[in-house]
């Protein structure tokens, strides 16, 4: 058969080491079987004969074991060893083979049958005891048998000649045999060692995937006790003592829900994965991960087997994002994920009667000025300390989270009779002390919404928008203040968002139109002016005065496409007025810095050939509070072009004499809040006269806003005011219900322009839009 030279030299050590250990067995057979024929035939003529052949038995088997002990003591190779074992086996057939010639010729038929029953079992004997080595049983077996065959042919006897062919057979039966035992047994052998290799693969794997992982095997037995760990973790059995065979399982680990799910698989004989769970007496906290599954053999349950592995590090990898996902990491407060959890839970919670229970929305008032003038790290300081007070003034039941931001949130629940009141009252004074940061003193109080908690309520993403509604109003009414929501602050907002929505499709709908109220010289009563108001038509509501939809329009951003129509609008009619008219138009705070302002100004006097002189923009304080720089920067441009500009509601703001200063206006309007009490007091007489004087001091023409009887009109005229607008004179009207007081010019569709004024107007665009790049 064929074979590597390795297993080839591993069979020829097994052989030798096979027969090395029957050479004492086969000496000691030998040995008996001698005496049995020196008894048989000692009364036979032949017995000396026996006496010679026997003492060469007893040579030839000391030579055996002599030469054993020296094989077994030197290094003689294997091969040498096993021809020498086969040289002898020769010996041996050789010297049994000549016992037939020795005795057959004297022995009785009971002779023949005595020593043929020996020699057969001598070769049976022998091939059996050596068919390890075929050539050693061939070299045996073939002299006995010859030796047999041929004593009995030379009998002349018929029954003899048949015992010798029937040996021969015999001998052919036993070369078979020896040669399927040796087969056999070079199989066998080839099997062992392809099992060896297979167990030393598996080994060098296991102690690869110990060497690099974690994990480690276990078994435990059907009880659930552990019976072998093969791969058991370096130190393990230091660091928890319960990690040895005869401890169940089970009581690694702490009892916990994860404890429950083995205990039950365990039980129920059914497989379990990546079962985290933390272990028992182990001074630091340590996690691990259980696999396993149940082991049969023939169908009997033999207990469990599988993989543990050490977690620890991801574990706490695990717990530290779950923290991070549901926890403020500069505050330690829950965020807005866990606020949301704990608010769900809240709402699913019956209400006790006789309890309040509250969702407090707060935001800092001050904190962007904190940010801006400490600095961002003072800035985080200050929400700690808030953190702070607000758990130092909450109950241990009360929900605290940082939402985001300057953004806090609580869940409260206190008794109906005014304790809640108590407690937000306490909340905003608490909150509205003076904070030490860094060494300097920061006051930032904090705006409070409250909403209550009732039956009906069932989605939170409602509740929180109530809160954050009575917020936005306890800020509107005032800082460092609560406000519990009602329903009308739903109304109005719902509201808010019906207007915003009617806005959008207004502007897109062209649903506006532009109003024009007369302003007249003061001693002639003549029209120099009209100031430009929009009206919204609503296709429902009617006329809509600006104070109703202004305020949304700034807040959604469509101010700014409204002001431009308005411009192209007002301009598009003061074509139809005299050329001594002038037209004012209202510019919002965001219209200010819309960088489409100044080419929407000069294409609409371009587009209507209108002297630029003309139009007035009319801007409030508002306006020149925000970016003042750049506010005061594009007033410049405006005034280059040659439009005029005013200052609108003059003395309700806070720094009307600095803006006198650094910008020269064409014109101060003296806001109708003074003009409508001259008549009732004394000082809004004298806050009028004082701005008359000071306009006339300053080379600017003043116009009073909200005349509406004869003594007001009579008494700013005396007072040296220039122009008088109101009621007195007219309300707001479409331009063509002003005919009684202006004629009106009939103008084509198609306006042919000065090419003048055209150019001059575009080389101005162009200016401003590379003046507006550079700024």
């Amino acid at each position: 058969m064929k074979m590597s030279d390795k297993h080839a030299h591993e069979l020829k050590l097994k052989q030798l080491s096979f027969v090395r250990q029957l050479t004492t067995i086969m000496v000691l057979t030998s040995i008996l079987n001698v005496v049995v024929v020196l008894f048989c035939f000692r009364d036979t003529l032949v017995f000396n004969s026996l006496l010679i052949w026997t003492a060469a038995v007893v040579v030839l088997n000391i030579v055996s074991v002599a030469r054993k002990y020296h094989l077994d003591r030197s290094k003689v190779s294997v091969e040498r060893a096993l021809n020498f074992y086969v040289r002898l086996a020769l010996s041996h057939g050789l010297i049994w083979g000549a016992v037939p010639f020795l005795v057959m010729h004297t022995a009785d038929n009971q002779g023949h049958m005595i020593l043929g029953i020996q020699l057969a079992g001598i070769m049976f004997a022998g091939s059996f005891l050596q068919s390890r080595i075929p050539l050693a049983a061939y070299a045996f077996m073939f002299p006995i048998s010859l030796g047999v065959a041929g004593s009995m042919i030379f009998t002349g006897n018929p029954q003899d000649q048949f015992v010798a062919v029937l040996s021969l057979v015999y001998l052919a039966v036993l070369l078979l045999a020896v040669r399927w035992s040796h087969e056999q047994f070079i199989e066998q052998h080839l099997n062992a060692a392809a099992v060896k290799e297979q167990s030393q693969v598996i080994s060098l794997l296991l102690r690869d995937f110990e060497e690099s992982t974690s994990d480690w095997l276990w078994q435990t037995d059907t009880d659930g006790v552990l019976m072998e760990i093969p791969l058991a973790v370096e130190g393990v059995e230091h660091e928890n003592d319960n990690v040895m065979i005869g401890n169940t399982l089970v009581s690694l680990f702490q009892r916990d829900e994860s404890s429950w799910v083995l205990e039950t698989s365990l039980m129920r004989k059914e497989s379990f994965r990546d079962l985290v769970m933390k272990v028992q007496n182990v001074g630091d906290d340590r996690w691990w991960s259980l696999t396993g599954k149940p082991i049969y053999e023939d169908g009997v349950f033999k207990g469990f087997r599988g993989v543990a592995k050490d977690v620890t590090q991801s574990k706490e990898i695990e717990d530290r994002i779950a923290y991070m996902a549901h926890y403020d990491g500069l505050t330690g407060l829950p965020n807005r994920v866990s606020m949301q959890e704990q608010l769900e839970k809240a709402m699913r919670k019956p209400l006790i009667p006789q309890m309040s229970r509250a969702l407090v929305w707060l935001d800092l008032d001050n904190f962007k000025w904190v940010n801006d003038t400490l600095g961002h790290p003072a800035g985080d300081e200050l929400l700690q300390h808030v953190g702070a007070r607000l758990q130092e003034v909450c109950d241990e039941r009360d929900v605290v989270a940082r939402i985001s931001g300057d953004e806090f949130a609580l869940i409260v629940e206190r008794p109906s009779d005014g304790q809640l009141e108590t407690f937000l009252d306490r909340l905003t004074d608490y909150l509205s002390e003076p904070y030490d940061l860094w060494g300097s003193t920061a006051n930032c109080s904090a705006s409070v919404g409250v909403r209550l908690f009732d039956s009906e309520m069932t989605d939170s993403r409602v509740i929180l928008k109530h809160a954050d509604l009575a917020l936005y109003q306890a800020k509107k009414v005032g800082k460092a203040n609560w406000c519990m929501f009602t329903q009308e602050l739903d109304d109005r907002a719902r509201a808010r968002l019906q207007v915003e929505s009617d806005l959008h499709h207004a502007v897109n709908e062209n649903e506006f139109k532009v109003y024009f109220q007369p302003q007249v010289n003061a001693h002639t009563h003549q029209i120099v002016g009209c100031e430009t108001l929009v009206r919204w038509q609503h296709p429902t509501r009617g006329l809509v005065y600006p104070g109703e939809f202004i305020e949304h329009a700034e807040d959604n951003g469509l101010i700014t496409r409204i002001g431009d129509w308005v411009l192209r609008a007002a301009l598009s009619e003061a074509r139809k007025l005299p050329e001594h008219i002038r037209i004012s138009v209202n510019i919002s705070p965001v219209q200010i810095h819309s960088a489409n302002l100044i080419p929407t100004i000069v294409h609409a006097i371009a587009a209507n050939n209108i002297d630029p002189s003309r139009l007035e923009l009319e801007v409030t304080e508002n306006v020149l509070m925000s970016d003042t720089e750049f506010t005061l920067q594009r007033l410049h441009q405006l005034k280059e072009i040659g439009i005029r500009i005013a200052l609108d509601d003059f003395g309700t703001g806070y720094s009307s004499l600095s803006y006198l200063r650094r910008f020269p206006f064409d014109r101060i309007k003296i806001d109708k809040s003074f003009v409508r009490d001259i008549e009732t007091r004394s000082d809004s007489r004298s806050i009028a006269v004082a701005t008359l004087s000071l306009a006339k001091s300053l080379g600017m023409r003043c116009t009073a806003e909200g005349v509406e009887t004869r003594y007001q009109a009579d008494f700013l005229r005396d007072c040296g005011c220039d122009e008088l607008q109101g009621f007195f004179i007219s309300r707001a009207q479409p331009l063509e219900k002003l005919q009684h007081m202006i004629e009106l010019k009939k103008v084509q569709e198609k306006v042919t322009l000065i090419q003048d004024q055209r150019d001059f107007m575009s080389r101005r665009a162009s200016e401003m839009h590379r003046t507006e790049k550079a700024s």
